[in-house]
């Protein structure tokens, strides 16, 4: 076995749906592999239970890793920045409350993410998960993981170990504003969270928090990111940025970390990115 506690893979597919639970007669879907899917993923490569019967508890994959178990995203976009290509798709629900009463099929309009592509980024602080992180490492899973749907196959690949890692802690911030390379997620605020000097003619309220900009001198794509289960089940939602332009620090999500890391991009470039990484404890 490898001793590996910083590392990252590709984790990609053809078609992936997370479902919005905001509307029920058309589905949307997140842009970012929710967190909680992401641990389901892990649990199938290590055989850790889904949903028990008894309401209110945690799956077995989410209790496992949800605290200790550190992740940062980040999307990779083949053609253009701003978001993965969409399509909506139509087919009957022949299942359960599907059928309506006069015995007719439930038609429904589903919205799909084609060709998918993120980092992954893990950081395992106390050495607990090594079995999850060798199984990345091999290629290896006991059940079949899927992005959303179990008929949507996940692909994992290109594992990489990362050394020449630093935790950017206060004592160690130089500047306000920093740069990421991956999703970050961000408090809530009346105050933007972008801090640059944007194009002549625009301002902050240009930004929309709510979508995708795409600039000659940047881009910005902005999502209600679910970001842990709560005791519910249901899904607690934050705002995350996935942008080029520098981030205000003071407005991360508390419980997040911050690492300055040294490694190959996807381009076979080494380079320093900057990244943030939470788990389910974030608040």
């Amino acid at each position: 076995m490898v001793n590996l506690r910083f590392c990252s893979f590709i984790l990609s597919g053809e078609f992936a749906a997370f479902r919005k639970p905001d509307v029920n007669n058309i589905y949307l879907t997140y842009n970012l592999v929710p967190y909680s899917s992401l641990l389901g993923i892990f649990g199938a490569m290590t055989n850790k239970a889904g949903y028990a019967d008894q309401k209110g508890m945690y799956p077995e994959y989410y209790e496992y890793y949800y605290k200790s178990l550190y992740v940062g995203i980040k999307p990779v976009f083949t053609k253009r920045l701003g978001g993965f290509q969409k399509h909506f798709v139509k087919f009957c629900n022949l299942h359960g409350y599907g059928s309506n009463e006069s015995g007719g099929n439930l038609i429904i309009t589903e919205q799909i993410l084609i060709a998918p592509r993120w980092r992954i980024f893990l950081f395992d602080e106390n050495d607990k998960h090594q079995e999850l992180i060798n199984k990345l490492k091999d290629n290896q899973t006991i059940f079949t993981p899927y992005l959303g749907k179990n008929e949507f196959r996940a692909e994992i690949r290109d594992f990489k170990q990362i050394e020449g890692i630093t935790e950017i802690t206060d004592e160690l911030k130089t500047k306000k504003a920093m740069k990421f390379d991956s999703v970050v997620l961000l408090k809530t605020s009346e105050q933007h969270p972008i801090k640059k000097n944007l194009s002549t003619g625009m301002n902050f309220d240009d930004l929309d928090l709510s979508s995708s900009y795409i600039s000659d001198d940047g881009y910005s794509v902005f999502e209600n990111y679910p970001y842990a289960l709560g005791g519910d089940l249901h899904y607690k939602l934050c705002l995350s940025a996935f942008t080029n332009w520098e981030i205000d620090t003071d407005m991360l999500r508390n419980g997040s970390r911050i690492f300055k890391i040294r490694d190959t991009d996807e381009a076979g470039q080494i380079n320093e990115r900057v990244i943030q990484m939470f788990n389910g404890g974030l608040e």
